[in-house]
């Protein structure tokens, strides 16, 4: 989007009638669209370092089974 947006300035160079004011508002509002979906997005990300893992009781669970190994060869 910030492409698509870094470009819209340049129609006026193609476009002479189109006013330039129009382009950069243009060019603005999809920044800020850009933008919301960024935080969207982080948001999600965030939110799923924050959960647990089905990963994490596996391997709590493998070391109470490796050091009740340990405890018979004892």
């Amino acid at each position: 989007m910030a492409a698509v947006a870094a470009l819209i300035p340049l129609l006026t160079a193609w476009y002479p009638a189109i006013p330039w004011e129009a382009l950069v508002a243009a060019a603005a509002a999809l920044l800020g669209a850009g933008e919301l979906a960024q935080r969207h997005e982080d948001s999600k990300t965030t939110a799923a370092l924050h959960e647990t893992s089905p990963l994490d009781e596996a391997a709590r669970l493998q070391v109470e089974l490796t050091k009740l190994e340990a405890d018979q060869t004892h």
